[in-house]
Protein backbone atom coordinates (compact mmCIF):
# COMPACT_ATOMS: atom_id res chain seq x y z
CA UNK A 1 0.00 0.00 0.00
CA UNK A 2 1.38 3.43 -0.98
CA UNK A 3 1.62 6.28 1.52
CA UNK A 4 -1.17 8.10 -0.32
CA UNK A 5 -3.46 5.09 -0.09
CA UNK A 6 -2.58 4.64 3.58
CA UNK A 7 -3.38 8.28 4.32
CA UNK A 8 -6.67 8.02 2.44
CA UNK A 9 -7.57 5.04 4.62
CA UNK A 10 -6.72 7.00 7.78
CA UNK A 11 -8.81 9.96 6.61
CA UNK A 12 -11.81 7.74 5.88
CA UNK A 13 -11.46 6.12 9.31
CA UNK A 14 -11.55 9.53 10.99
CA UNK A 15 -14.62 10.48 8.99
CA UNK A 16 -16.32 7.20 9.86
CA UNK A 17 -15.33 6.90 13.54
CA UNK A 18 -15.07 10.55 14.52
CA UNK A 19 -12.73 13.50 14.04
CA UNK A 20 -10.24 13.70 16.91
CA UNK A 21 -9.16 16.65 19.04
CA UNK A 22 -12.77 17.49 19.85
CA UNK A 23 -15.10 17.20 22.81
CA UNK A 24 -18.07 14.85 22.37
CA UNK A 25 -21.19 14.57 24.50
CA UNK A 26 -20.88 10.90 25.39
CA UNK A 27 -24.17 10.53 27.31
CA UNK A 28 -26.73 12.26 29.53
CA UNK A 29 -25.65 12.92 33.13
CA UNK A 30 -28.38 10.64 34.43
CA UNK A 31 -26.75 7.66 32.71
CA UNK A 32 -23.77 7.68 35.12
CA UNK A 33 -24.65 7.06 38.75
CA UNK A 34 -22.93 5.05 41.50
CA UNK A 35 -21.97 1.94 39.50
CA UNK A 36 -19.53 1.56 36.56
CA UNK A 37 -21.08 2.21 33.14
CA UNK A 38 -19.60 0.56 30.06
CA UNK A 39 -19.87 2.35 26.73
CA UNK A 40 -18.15 2.48 23.37
CA UNK A 41 -17.41 5.88 21.86
CA UNK A 42 -15.34 6.63 18.73
CA UNK A 43 -14.70 2.90 18.55
CA UNK A 44 -13.04 2.84 22.00
CA UNK A 45 -14.30 0.72 24.90
CA UNK A 46 -14.71 2.98 27.93
CA UNK A 47 -16.04 2.92 31.48
CA UNK A 48 -17.49 5.87 33.38
CA UNK A 49 -18.22 6.23 37.09
CA UNK A 50 -18.70 8.81 39.82
CA UNK A 51 -16.22 8.97 42.68
CA UNK A 52 -16.99 9.92 46.30
CA UNK A 53 -17.38 13.61 45.38
CA UNK A 54 -19.83 12.90 42.56
CA UNK A 55 -17.25 13.75 39.89
CA UNK A 56 -17.52 11.78 36.65
CA UNK A 57 -14.43 9.83 35.60
CA UNK A 58 -13.80 8.14 32.26
CA UNK A 59 -11.04 5.62 31.44
CA UNK A 60 -10.34 2.70 29.14
CA UNK A 61 -12.45 -0.31 30.01
CA UNK A 62 -9.36 -2.46 30.58
CA UNK A 63 -7.69 -3.49 33.81
CA UNK A 64 -3.90 -2.96 33.52
CA UNK A 65 -3.27 -6.30 35.22
CA UNK A 66 -4.92 -8.90 32.97
CA UNK A 67 -7.08 -6.71 30.67
CA UNK A 68 -10.36 -7.70 32.37
CA UNK A 69 -13.22 -5.23 31.79
CA UNK A 70 -13.21 -2.67 34.60
CA UNK A 71 -16.89 -1.98 33.89
CA UNK A 72 -17.61 -5.39 35.43
CA UNK A 73 -16.08 -4.19 38.68
CA UNK A 74 -17.30 -2.06 41.58
CA UNK A 75 -16.58 1.32 43.15
CA UNK A 76 -14.65 1.20 46.44
CA UNK A 77 -13.83 4.53 48.12
CA UNK A 78 -14.26 6.29 44.78
CA UNK A 79 -11.85 3.97 42.99
CA UNK A 80 -12.80 1.72 40.11
CA UNK A 81 -12.00 -1.77 41.37
CA UNK A 82 -11.49 -4.75 39.09
CA UNK A 83 -13.70 -7.67 40.02
CA UNK A 84 -11.12 -10.20 38.80
CA UNK A 85 -8.19 -9.51 41.16
CA UNK A 86 -9.17 -6.32 43.02
CA UNK A 87 -6.79 -3.87 41.28
CA UNK A 88 -7.96 -0.30 41.99
CA UNK A 89 -7.70 2.48 39.39
CA UNK A 90 -8.30 6.21 39.85
CA UNK A 91 -9.95 8.64 37.45
CA UNK A 92 -6.50 9.70 36.23
CA UNK A 93 -5.71 6.16 35.06
CA UNK A 94 -3.17 5.61 37.86
CA UNK A 95 -3.19 2.31 39.73
CA UNK A 96 -4.08 3.34 43.30
CA UNK A 97 -3.79 0.00 45.06
CA UNK A 98 -3.45 -3.75 44.63
CA UNK A 99 -4.97 -5.02 47.89
CA UNK A 100 -3.98 -8.61 47.18
CA UNK A 101 -0.30 -7.57 46.93
CA UNK A 102 0.26 -4.13 48.52
CA UNK A 103 3.91 -3.89 47.39
CA UNK A 104 3.00 -4.48 43.74
CA UNK A 105 5.07 -2.39 41.31
CA UNK A 106 1.91 -1.43 39.40
CA UNK A 107 0.89 0.95 42.19
CA UNK A 108 1.53 4.58 41.28
CA UNK A 109 1.85 3.93 37.56
CA UNK A 110 -0.48 5.50 34.99
CA UNK A 111 -1.37 2.37 33.06
CA UNK A 112 -4.91 3.10 31.88
CA UNK A 113 -5.80 5.86 29.45
CA UNK A 114 -8.01 8.50 31.02
CA UNK A 115 -10.11 11.15 29.30
CA UNK A 116 -10.79 14.76 30.33
CA UNK A 117 -14.45 15.11 31.29
CA UNK A 118 -16.82 18.07 31.67
CA UNK A 119 -20.35 17.75 33.04
CA UNK A 120 -22.75 20.54 32.11
CA UNK A 121 -26.52 21.01 31.70
CA UNK A 122 -27.59 17.37 31.98
CA UNK A 123 -24.79 16.13 29.70
CA UNK A 124 -21.30 14.61 30.01
CA UNK A 125 -18.58 15.58 27.52
CA UNK A 126 -15.23 13.83 27.02
CA UNK A 127 -12.21 14.96 25.04
CA UNK A 128 -10.77 12.57 22.44
CA UNK A 129 -7.33 13.81 21.45
CA UNK A 130 -4.64 12.22 19.32
CA UNK A 131 -0.96 11.89 20.24
CA UNK A 132 -0.12 15.35 18.92
CA UNK A 133 -2.95 17.02 20.86
CA UNK A 134 -3.32 15.39 24.28
CA UNK A 135 -4.43 18.60 26.01
CA UNK A 136 -8.05 19.60 25.38
CA UNK A 137 -9.02 22.99 23.94
CA UNK A 138 -11.61 25.12 25.72
CA UNK A 139 -15.17 23.89 25.24
CA UNK A 140 -17.55 26.74 24.44
CA UNK A 141 -21.22 25.94 24.94
CA UNK A 142 -24.03 27.56 22.96
CA UNK A 143 -25.85 30.40 24.69
CA UNK A 144 -28.90 28.20 25.17
CA UNK A 145 -26.93 25.92 27.50
CA UNK A 146 -25.35 28.71 29.56
CA UNK A 147 -27.81 31.59 29.83
CA UNK A 148 -30.39 31.68 32.66
CA UNK A 149 -32.82 33.08 30.09
CA UNK A 150 -33.13 29.61 28.56
CA UNK A 151 -34.52 26.39 29.99
CA UNK A 152 -35.01 22.89 28.66
CA UNK A 153 -34.23 19.18 28.71
CA UNK A 154 -31.85 16.71 27.12
CA UNK A 155 -33.16 13.74 25.15
CA UNK A 156 -30.88 10.92 24.02
CA UNK A 157 -31.01 7.63 22.17
CA UNK A 158 -28.90 5.25 20.11
CA UNK A 159 -29.18 5.32 16.33
CA UNK A 160 -27.98 2.36 14.27
CA UNK A 161 -26.37 4.47 11.58
CA UNK A 162 -23.07 6.24 11.03
CA UNK A 163 -22.82 9.47 13.00
CA UNK A 164 -22.25 11.48 9.82
CA UNK A 165 -25.80 10.66 8.73
CA UNK A 166 -27.04 12.14 12.03
CA UNK A 167 -25.01 15.32 11.50
CA UNK A 168 -26.11 15.60 7.86
CA UNK A 169 -29.72 15.36 9.03
CA UNK A 170 -29.50 18.56 11.08
CA UNK A 171 -28.13 20.67 8.23
CA UNK A 172 -30.68 19.28 5.74
CA UNK A 173 -33.29 22.00 6.09
CA UNK A 174 -35.65 20.71 3.40
CA UNK A 175 -36.31 17.28 4.89
CA UNK A 176 -38.69 18.40 7.71
CA UNK A 177 -41.63 19.40 5.45
CA UNK A 178 -41.61 15.86 4.07
CA UNK A 179 -40.36 13.49 6.77
CA UNK A 180 -42.10 15.33 9.63
CA UNK A 181 -45.18 16.72 7.89
CA UNK A 182 -47.56 14.93 10.26
CA UNK A 183 -46.03 16.29 13.49
CA UNK A 184 -47.26 19.10 15.73
CA UNK A 185 -44.28 21.40 15.22
CA UNK A 186 -43.28 20.69 11.60
CA UNK A 187 -46.58 20.23 9.75
CA UNK A 188 -46.39 23.73 8.31
CA UNK A 189 -44.66 25.64 5.53
CA UNK A 190 -44.05 25.33 1.83
CA UNK A 191 -42.64 22.11 0.48
CA UNK A 192 -40.69 23.92 -2.23
CA UNK A 193 -37.98 26.53 -1.67
CA UNK A 194 -34.33 27.39 -2.21
CA UNK A 195 -31.56 27.02 0.37
CA UNK A 196 -29.03 29.63 1.48
CA UNK A 197 -25.82 29.09 3.45
CA UNK A 198 -24.10 31.88 5.38
CA UNK A 199 -20.75 31.82 7.17
CA UNK A 200 -20.73 32.47 10.93
CA UNK A 201 -17.92 33.09 13.44
CA UNK A 202 -17.67 29.39 14.30
CA UNK A 203 -19.34 27.57 11.43
CA UNK A 204 -22.23 28.25 9.09
CA UNK A 205 -26.01 28.63 9.03
CA UNK A 206 -28.50 27.06 6.61
CA UNK A 207 -31.82 28.82 5.93
CA UNK A 208 -34.69 28.62 3.52
CA UNK A 209 -34.68 31.56 1.11
CA UNK A 210 -38.41 32.29 1.04
CA UNK A 211 -40.34 30.52 3.83
CA UNK A 212 -38.20 31.24 6.91
CA UNK A 213 -40.82 31.29 9.65
CA UNK A 214 -43.41 28.52 9.33
CA UNK A 215 -41.31 25.35 9.64
CA UNK A 216 -37.58 25.41 10.46
CA UNK A 217 -36.07 28.83 11.09
CA UNK A 218 -32.39 27.86 10.85
CA UNK A 219 -30.01 24.90 10.93
CA UNK A 220 -26.60 25.95 12.15
CA UNK A 221 -23.31 24.08 12.61
CA UNK A 222 -20.99 25.36 15.36
CA UNK A 223 -17.46 24.07 15.90
CA UNK A 224 -16.62 25.37 19.37
CA UNK A 225 -14.47 22.51 20.61
CA UNK A 226 -17.48 20.24 20.03
CA UNK A 227 -19.69 19.97 16.95
CA UNK A 228 -22.99 21.52 17.98
CA UNK A 229 -26.05 21.86 15.76
CA UNK A 230 -28.56 24.62 16.45
CA UNK A 231 -32.04 24.22 14.97
CA UNK A 232 -34.88 26.71 15.33
CA UNK A 233 -38.34 25.16 15.01
CA UNK A 234 -41.62 27.02 14.61
CA UNK A 235 -44.08 26.47 17.47
CA UNK A 236 -47.83 27.08 16.97
CA UNK A 237 -49.39 29.72 19.29
CA UNK A 238 -50.87 27.00 21.47
CA UNK A 239 -47.37 25.82 22.32
CA UNK A 240 -46.96 28.32 25.16
CA UNK A 241 -44.49 31.17 25.75
CA UNK A 242 -40.95 31.39 24.50
CA UNK A 243 -41.21 31.70 20.73
CA UNK A 244 -39.14 29.35 18.58
CA UNK A 245 -38.24 25.96 20.01
CA UNK A 246 -34.47 25.83 19.90
CA UNK A 247 -32.79 22.45 19.49
CA UNK A 248 -29.11 22.02 20.37
CA UNK A 249 -28.01 18.66 18.98
CA UNK A 250 -24.84 16.57 19.00
CA UNK A 251 -23.92 13.10 17.82
CA UNK A 252 -21.05 10.94 19.06
CA UNK A 253 -19.89 7.87 17.11
CA UNK A 254 -20.14 4.52 18.87
CA UNK A 255 -18.63 2.64 15.95
CA UNK A 256 -18.88 2.81 12.15
CA UNK A 257 -22.55 1.81 12.22
CA UNK A 258 -23.96 3.34 15.42
CA UNK A 259 -24.03 6.69 17.16
CA UNK A 260 -25.50 8.29 20.27
CA UNK A 261 -27.74 11.23 19.43
CA UNK A 262 -28.11 13.84 22.18
CA UNK A 263 -30.32 16.90 21.84
CA UNK A 264 -31.64 19.65 24.09
CA UNK A 265 -35.15 21.08 23.58
CA UNK A 266 -34.90 24.70 24.74
CA UNK A 267 -37.17 27.75 25.08
CA UNK A 268 -36.14 31.30 25.93
CA UNK A 269 -38.25 31.53 29.07
CA UNK A 270 -37.50 31.93 32.76
CA UNK A 271 -39.39 32.22 36.04
CA UNK A 272 -43.00 31.08 35.95
CA UNK A 273 -42.89 30.85 32.15
CA UNK A 274 -39.89 28.54 32.40
CA UNK A 275 -41.77 26.39 34.89
CA UNK A 276 -44.74 26.32 32.49
CA UNK A 277 -42.52 25.18 29.63
CA UNK A 278 -40.96 22.44 31.74
CA UNK A 279 -44.44 21.29 32.76
CA UNK A 280 -45.65 21.38 29.15
CA UNK A 281 -42.56 19.48 28.04
CA UNK A 282 -43.20 16.67 30.49
CA UNK A 283 -46.90 16.58 29.67
CA UNK A 284 -46.86 17.21 25.91
CA UNK A 285 -43.59 18.18 24.22
CA UNK A 286 -41.61 15.10 25.18
CA UNK A 287 -44.02 12.83 23.31
CA UNK A 288 -43.91 15.18 20.30
CA UNK A 289 -40.12 15.32 20.51
CA UNK A 290 -39.84 11.55 20.38
CA UNK A 291 -42.22 11.38 17.43
CA UNK A 292 -39.87 13.59 15.40
CA UNK A 293 -36.68 11.89 16.63
CA UNK A 294 -38.07 8.45 15.88
CA UNK A 295 -38.97 9.52 12.34
CA UNK A 296 -35.37 10.67 11.84
CA UNK A 297 -33.95 7.52 13.41
CA UNK A 298 -36.22 5.23 11.41
CA UNK A 299 -35.19 6.89 8.14
CA UNK A 300 -31.44 7.05 8.87
CA UNK A 301 -31.29 3.44 10.05
CA UNK A 302 -32.67 2.43 6.65
CA UNK A 303 -29.87 4.22 4.80
CA UNK A 304 -27.06 2.15 3.24
CA UNK A 305 -23.70 1.90 5.02
CA UNK A 306 -21.78 5.14 5.05
CA UNK A 307 -20.76 6.58 2.62
CA UNK A 308 -23.59 6.06 0.15
CA UNK A 309 -23.76 6.71 -3.58
CA UNK A 310 -25.65 9.99 -3.93
CA UNK A 311 -26.64 12.71 -6.39
CA UNK A 312 -26.83 15.97 -4.45
CA UNK A 313 -28.68 19.08 -5.60
CA UNK A 314 -29.27 22.68 -4.47
CA UNK A 315 -31.03 21.76 -1.23
CA UNK A 316 -27.90 19.89 -0.10
CA UNK A 317 -25.68 22.97 0.15
CA UNK A 318 -25.44 22.61 3.94
CA UNK A 319 -24.75 18.87 3.75
CA UNK A 320 -21.98 19.36 1.16
CA UNK A 321 -20.39 22.23 3.06
CA UNK A 322 -20.26 20.31 6.33
CA UNK A 323 -18.85 17.19 4.67
CA UNK A 324 -16.13 19.28 3.03
CA UNK A 325 -15.32 20.86 6.38
CA UNK A 326 -15.04 17.48 8.08
CA UNK A 327 -12.82 16.10 5.32
CA UNK A 328 -10.52 19.10 5.56
CA UNK A 329 -10.27 18.56 9.34
CA UNK A 330 -9.49 14.87 8.86
CA UNK A 331 -6.80 15.62 6.28
CA UNK A 332 -5.25 18.23 8.56
CA UNK A 333 -5.19 15.82 11.51
CA UNK A 334 -3.47 13.10 9.47
CA UNK A 335 -0.86 15.59 8.24
CA UNK A 336 -0.27 16.97 11.75
CA UNK A 337 0.18 13.46 13.18
CA UNK A 338 2.70 12.60 10.47
CA UNK A 339 4.64 15.77 11.27
CA UNK A 340 4.49 14.98 15.00
CA UNK A 341 5.86 11.47 14.52
CA UNK A 342 8.57 12.71 12.13
CA UNK A 343 9.65 15.24 14.76
CA UNK A 344 9.78 12.60 17.47
CA UNK A 345 11.81 10.31 15.22
CA UNK A 346 14.29 13.12 14.47
CA UNK A 347 14.74 13.85 18.17
CA UNK A 348 15.27 10.14 18.87
CA UNK A 349 17.89 9.81 16.14
CA UNK A 350 19.67 12.95 17.29
CA UNK A 351 19.94 11.51 20.78
CA UNK A 352 21.56 8.27 19.68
Amino acid sequence: MSKLEHNDERIERLLSLGIRNRWYCICPSAMVQDTPVAMTRLGEKLVAWRDGTGKVNLVQDRCPHRAAPLSFGRIIEGRLTCRYHGVQVGGDGVVQAVPAFPDCNLVGQELVRSYPVIEHFQGIWAYFGDEAHPEPPPLEFPEELTSPEWTGFIVSNTWHCNFQYALDNVVDIMHPPYLHDDTYTLAYGDKSDMVEVDETDNGFAVRRKEDRESNVEVMQIMDTGCFFDRVGVFIPPGGGPGGVLRIIATAVPIDENRCQFNAWRMRKVAGWQGAMFRFMFNMMYEKMTWEVIEQDRDMLERMPPWPAEENLYQHDLGVAKFRNYMRHEAEAQVAALDEFHTGRQSVSLAGE
